[in-house]
């Protein structure tokens, strides 16, 4: 096989196949008709238009074959785009030319072809118009001369094409010059409307035959043509308009001339104007030139010589430090400004006084100049420092106004502004200080911290670590002492943390009773915990306030940088978490923060969202505890406790999951609960016949308060029917020290409707008889830490005889939580206390198990083991 030679014309005959835009576009009619005319008039199976590209023989027009394209080499076609004639090959296995082509060998092969050159109307073959048969056979010449009249048919259509593309091309190319051209013509209309300057014309009498567009925007209300500069001017008898009119009888050209023409409104602009004379064929024929506003300019000049006539004013008033100066060196200084600076006039006048040598920024050393250029023209008030003979400074605000920038002369205005920095010093304490211990404040805190974190000089990450520090129980303080020794108690802790903190450690108060220390340049986990337990040693020192001892109880967390955290939000998120670990360990303590908090804290938020869902499954029980008469054993009634039934870990105590009530935002909707149930089980065990005596409910402060509490009690009594007397609501000594007038009218509306009201946990609090006389209480419960050692005369057994004296003194009953044994209960009983409860009188129970135990008979020997529910 011999591949085809390259025409001699390829580059042009290549190009022109581009021009004709054929190459891989859709099928059209107008070709396929043509290879199907060849195929029915020659009687062959194969016809195609093939256009012969660089490297391929591209089929735009095919009848039976599906083929698309074949490469170059192989094609028949670019053997025929060399000839002028049709090239016709009877047998191609017995022409040398292809009989090794793989299109001939194939099988089917091809062999018999005949192809007529397609040319455009230069005569570049730039395709193939081909009859293929898969046999050998003859080719007439009628059917040569078909295959070529279609050729030319085909030829024609290409003719067209290229003419139509030819002539688009020729409308956009006049269409992008007609662009161009109107671009440019708008560009010059854009610049004479934008000009600040205007062009205008005038006739041989000096009338304005023309003015630019420039001009109305600034002369609105001044009518040009027509007209002569002198009948619009404000005055033409000015010797500047003799000289004009001296020009323009002498037809010279005129350059800047000034004039003023009225405003309007009152007052004047001012016009500049050259112009030069216009001659044709030797006759004049007017001016032609520009025009342009200086009234800006003229006003400006006019300004500064009133601000000459001020500043010569202000020089001799002595109430402002007024320089003059040629470049560095002061040539000139009033009184004010020599006193600013410690100098007097022989140190002016010797030349010794410079800008450089007399100023520094604030931000450098007050010995120090700061060797660059003067202010030469710095209208705007900036600060600068000057400079005393005995190297203090005085800070002071400058304006510079340049005179002469040719010979770099400048005047200054220099107001000393030493009180205006004091007071800004004094915001500036406000802002980064807390005012109540004088310890860096949030704002400051975090920017110290994010610097203690960045690299240090050498790349290497800064080590430390963030200590948080919260006071246990601070608002027990506040409530039961008062604000102010709450106030106290922070200052102290703030003076301590001063004094116990190493030099360079950062300490802040960052609000309420919430404090921080930073401690740098510390790695060893040792080294960091000597120093947290050395501060909580000092921080837990008891103070005294008006006569009271106040114990102060500190927890804090610890993370470390940049092992627990190289940004500031992560490292205080968990020294944060560390921190909730010292205070759910037991307060007073210092917790690290590990990995675990991490997993502990996304435990809490499953826990939150398990609560939310039981709240929605009903999954709350109450559970009920005896409470009986210690003196006879009888069956007084139940403290109803709050149960979680939950469907993996069964029943769940509140102490697991009373903070994540809390953290859900459900304690209202828990108290409605307890309520509710509370009221319905009262009732069911009445219409059972059976008498449970008083129910009592627990109550937090926050659900006391909020605003419909008593109202809620009152509907859920109503609903069911039952007595207020049967219910006993029970609040801690926190609720009653808070001395909140909404909790105070909330118990003393229920105490008044019949509900009766017990102070539980008395005694862990600063409760006062002051509160109890204040509250309406029925009952107070002594705390199973007093509870718990009894025997002889010990601290707790003096504090459960003065609790029982002080509640019958002022004729309430007591109750004594956590009675589990035999001794305890025989020694309550000897102290006079009236009711008890415990696991030796009854474990908490379920309902049922609770109506089981109300029918068989009350008495204190306790509930079978089976029936108790976890928890107390």
């Amino acid at each position: 096989m011999r591949a085809a030679m390259l025409p001699p014309d390829e580059p042009r005959r290549l190009a022109a196949l581009r021009d004709c835009g054929v190459l891989d576009s859709a099928p059209e009619e107008c070709f396929d008709r043509a290879t199907r005319l060849l195929a029915t008039l020659t009687g062959m199976p194969t016809a195609t238009i093939g256009f012969v590209d660089a490297h391929r023989e591209w089929f735009k027009s095919r009848v039976g074959t599906e083929s698309t394209a074949i490469a170059r080499r192989l094609s028949f076609g670019a053997h025929a785009i060399l000839a002028d004639a049709p090239l016709v090959v009877h047998d191609t296995r017995a022409d040398p030319r292809f009989h090794t082509n793989p299109l001939v060998t194939a099988t089917p092969g091809v062999r018999f072809y005949a192809g007529a050159p397609l040319r455009t109307p230069e005569g570049l073959a730039v395709g193939v118009l081909c009859a293929v048969d898969h046999r050998p056979r003859s080719f007439d010449a009628f059917e040569i001369g078909v295959l070529a009249d279609l050729a030319a048919l085909v030829s024609a259509e290409i003719a067209a094409r290229l003419a139509a593309r030819r002539l688009a091309r020729e409308c956009d190319r006049r269409a992008d010059l007609e662009a161009e051209r109107a671009a440019a013509e708008q560009r010059l209309g854009d610049m004479l409307e934008t000009a600040t300057d205007w062009l205008w014309e005038t006739d041989s009498d000096h009338r304005f035959t023309y003015v630019s567009g420039a001009a109305p925007p600034s002369f609105a209300d001044v009518i040009f043509l027509g007209r002569r500069r002198e009948e619009f001017a404000a005055t033409a008898d000015a010797p500047d308009w003799e000289a004009h009119h001296a020009d323009l009888a002498a037809r010279r050209p005129f350059r800047d001339f000034r004039y003023a023409v009225p405003r309007a409104g009152g007052g004047v602009r001012h016009i500049e104007t050259s112009g030069k004379p216009v001659f044709e064929a030797g006759h004049f024929r007017g001016y032609r030139g520009t025009g342009r506003d200086v009234t800006a300019a003229v006003e400006a000049q006019a300004a500064l010589r009133e601000m000459s006539a001020k500043l010569q004013a202000l020089q001799t008033s002595g109430v402002i430090g007024v320089i003059a100066c040629r470049g560095d060196r002061i040539v000139d200084a009033n009184a004010e400004f020599l006193r600013l600076v410690d100098r007097d006039r022989a140190d002016l006048d010797a030349g010794r006084l410079t800008w450089s040598g007399l100023t520094a920024s604030p931000a450098r050393e007050p010995h120090q100049g700061d060797g660059v250029d003067p202010p030469l023209d710095h209208p705007k008030p900036f600060h600068r420092n000057c400079l005393r003979r005995d190297g203090t400074v005085a800070p002071v605000s400058v304006s510079s106004f340049v005179i002469d920038p040719a010979t770099r002369h400048w005047m200054a205005l220099v107001q000393d502004v030493s009180e205006q920095k004091a007071r800004e010093a004094q915001i500036r304490e406000l802002a980064y200080r807390d005012t109540l211990t004088g310890l860096l404040n949030r704002r400051s805190f975090n920017e110290h911290l994010g610097r203690s974190l960045r690299k240090t000089s050498r790349g290497r990450a800064a080590r430390g670590a963030l200590l948080l520090l919260d006071l246990d129980h601070f608002k027990d303080v506040n409530d039961a002492i008062g604000h102010d020794a709450g106030d106290a108690l922070l200052r102290q802790i703030g003076r301590r943390l001063r004094q116990g903190a190493r030099d360079g450690d950062v300490v802040a108060r960052l609000g309420g009773d919430e404090f921080a220390v930073i401690l740098k340049d510390i790695d060893d986990a040792a080294g960091i915990a000597a120093c947290a337990h050395r501060l909580l040693e000092t921080l837990t020192e008891p103070l005294m306030h008006e006569g009271q001892v106040i114990h102060p109880g500190v927890s804090i967390g610890v993370a470390r940088f940049p092992r627990d955290g190289s940004d500031p939000a992560q490292l205080i998120k968990n020294a944060d978490l560390a921190l909730y670990r010292s205070k759910e360990t037991g307060r007073r303590s210092v917790s690290f923060f590990d990995a675990g908090m991490m997993d502990d804290a996304v435990g809490r938020l499953r826990l939150v969202n398990e609560v939310r869902l039981a709240m929605t499954e009903r999954q709350f029980r109450l559970a009920f505890q005896p409470i009986i008469a210690l003196a006879d054993g009888a069956l007084i009634g139940f403290e109803a406790l709050l149960r979680w039934a939950h469907p993996q870990r069964g029943l769940v105590a509140p102490g697991e999951f009373l903070d994540a009530i809390e953290a859900a935002g459900l304690k209202g909707w828990l108290a409605r609960f307890t309520l509710d149930t509370a009221a319905r089980q009262i009732r069911a065990w009445l219409d059972q016949g059976l008498e449970p005596g008083i129910l009592g409910v627990n109550m937090t402060a926050a659900q006391i308060k909020a605003e419909r509490f008593a109202d809620e009690v009152a509907a859920a009594l109503a609903a069911t029917g039952v007595a207020p007397a049967r219910l006993l609501v029970e609040v801690t000594e926190r609720v009653v020290i808070a001395d909140d007038p909404g909790i105070a009218a909330a118990l003393d509306r229920l105490h008044a409707a019949g509900t009766r009201i017990a102070l539980d946990d008395f005694g862990t609090g600063y409760s006062s008889l002051v509160h109890l006389k204040r509250f309406p209480v029925d009952i107070l419960k002594i705390d199973r830490s007093f509870v718990s050692d009894l025997e002889g005369e010990s601290e707790n057994t003096t504090i459960a005889r003065a609790i029982v004296n002080l509640a019958h003194s002022l004729g309430m009953r007591v109750v004594a939580e956590g009675i589990e044994s035999e001794a305890q209960f025989a020694r309550l009983q000897a102290l006079g206390c009236d009711f008890g409860q415990g696991y030796l009188i009854g474990a908490p129970v379920s309902a049922d198990a609770a109506t089981r135990w109300l029918a068989g008979g009350a008495s204190h020997t306790g509930l079978a083991a089976g029936d108790a529910a976890p928890g107390g």
